[in-house]
């Protein structure tokens, strides 16, 4: 029996040996890629990291995984998929100079052509244009995703506008202008092992797929025009029952000749900072009720066009933004510029259209509400944090009344995102959105709401 034991402890001591060893040479292999000699910022997706972490996931909780019809139904719809791609232990994205910053290209070995060109026709729906006997064209129905790919490869883009993005699709096709990874001054990104993570030359930003929460970090370039409060920042406290909670203590550089035009009005951004004073914060507190008047139009007997008034109730937000400011003058000149009614205190609906905001506050700080009169913001909590924002979904979905979008919201169940300033004058922000199952991995629960 001892003997058996010893036997089986070494196969089990080997093969854990041989697993480890297999994910190391992926994860090195992965990295041995070259991307564009242009690149302008890279974004590292670890596939062997996120499968480890839900496969011990799932050991750790087999009941959930293996026997609820959900985690049957998830398992399946992943089983149906064959892409035809070679997926490396890491993906890696990357925006290109002179091309649009939120397109990200990526370059794919293809492992079975037809299994590719079929899933991208019948799973995504995307239409394949024959350019010759290899060369060949995908996009999708938008056309914010398009494909250049021959029998071996494939280069992508992902992009939130829709533009010609041939040539830099078969540049990267065929490597052209490429230079070795590991040369690019990607180090950092490269030796990160978060589940996810971005760089754009000194900025680093990393997130991973917990057990009941996605944790996010990273290091950002202070906004152009910002200037941050050194020390303890004064703000109003968070209360976590209510939908939202956001607050920021910054400044902003004068003499910036910038206008913000809504229909025909307008406000210049150096009139704004001239009255403002380093603080605003908004709260979300639930539901409320407003009765609005809603103007219809009849013929009467004489066949004459009327005006018909009536007053309808409605479901609105009830929320509050104050803003610390010299406010009297600051009303004055919102007024002139016709974004607010003085005499009635109230916002121009041509401005915001959508419910009734009222005006209020006192000769330091101006409140945009919801409701009338409502009580003035007391900062009497202080910590390193210039900005904070917290979400309670719980309280989102009983407030926001579309399923559509409740259905995506039922695995969330607190959001948190700090930020502080570093002594080099860069932004720290760290972030956690909770989940409902604190048990099960994040991602999981995600993925189970598609």
């Amino acid at each position: 029996m001892k003997k058996f034991l010893k036997i089986a402890a070494v196969i089990l001591i080997s093969l854990l040996i041989l697993f480890l060893g297999t994910l190391k040479y992926r994860n090195y292999s992965a990295n041995q890629i070259a991307i564009p000699k242009n690149t302008t910022s890279l974004v590292k997706i670890s596939v062997d990291e996120i499968l480890k972490t839900l496969a011990f996931n799932a050991i750790s909780n087999p009941v959930h995984y293996f026997k609820s019809d959900t985690g049957k139904n998830v398992g399946r719809s992943f089983k149906r998929i064959d892409h035809g791609l070679s997926i490396p232990a890491n993906l890696y994205l990357y925006t290109i100079k002179d091309q649009p910053n939120t397109s990200f290209f990526a370059r794919f070995k293809i492992r079975n052509l037809q299994n590719f060109e079929d899933f991208l026709s019948k799973a995504v729906g995307f239409k394949i244009k024959k350019v010759s006997n290899k060369l060949n064209y995908a996009k999708s129905v938008l056309g914010n995703v398009a494909i250049w790919y021959d029998e071996k490869s494939a280069a992508v883009v992902f992009s939130s506008q829709i533009a010609n993005f041939d040539a830099v699709l078969k540049d990267v096709l065929n490597e052209k202008d490429f230079k070795e990874m590991s040369d690019g001054g990607f180090s950092q990104l490269i030796k990160s092992s978060s589940h996810v993570a971005f760089q754009e030359n000194a900025q680093l930003a990393e997130l991973d797929f917990k057990s009941g929460e996605i944790s996010f970090n990273g290091i950002f370039n202070t906004l152009e025009g910002m200037k941050i409060k050194s020390g303890l920042n004064s703000h109003q406290p968070a209360n976590t029952n209510h939908v939202m909670n956001f607050w920021l203590n910054a400044d902003f550089e004068r003499n910036i000749k910038k206008e913000f035009k809504l229909k025909n009005v307008v406000i210049e951004q150096d009139s704004l900072v001239k009255y403002y004073q380093g603080n605003i914060d908004m709260e979300w507190i639930n539901t409320i009720k407003q009765t609005d008047s809603i103007i219809t139009y009849e013929y009467n007997d004489d066949f004459e066009k009327v005006q018909k008034v009536t007053l309808q109730q409605k479901d609105v937000p009830n929320v509050l933004i104050n803003i610390s400011a010299d406010a009297l003058p600051l009303k004055n000149y919102l007024a002139r510029q016709n974004v607010i009614y003085l005499d009635s205190g109230v916002v121009n609906k041509s401005v915001f259209p959508l419910y009734q905001v009222f005006v209020g506050g006192n000769s330091k700080q101006l409140t945009l509400s919801t409701t009338k009169e409502p009580s003035l913001h007391q900062y009497s909590q202080k910590n390193n944090n210039f900005l904070a924002l917290n979400v309670n979904f719980k309280q989102l979905n009983r407030q926001v009344s579309l399923p559509i979008i409740s259905r995506y919201l039922e695995s969330l169940k607190y959001l948190t995102v700090t930020a502080q300033a570093t002594r080099d004058k860069k932004i720290a922000i760290q972030g956690k959105l909770e989940m409902n199952n604190q048990d099960i991995n994040a991602l999981y629960q995600l993925l189970t709401t598609l």
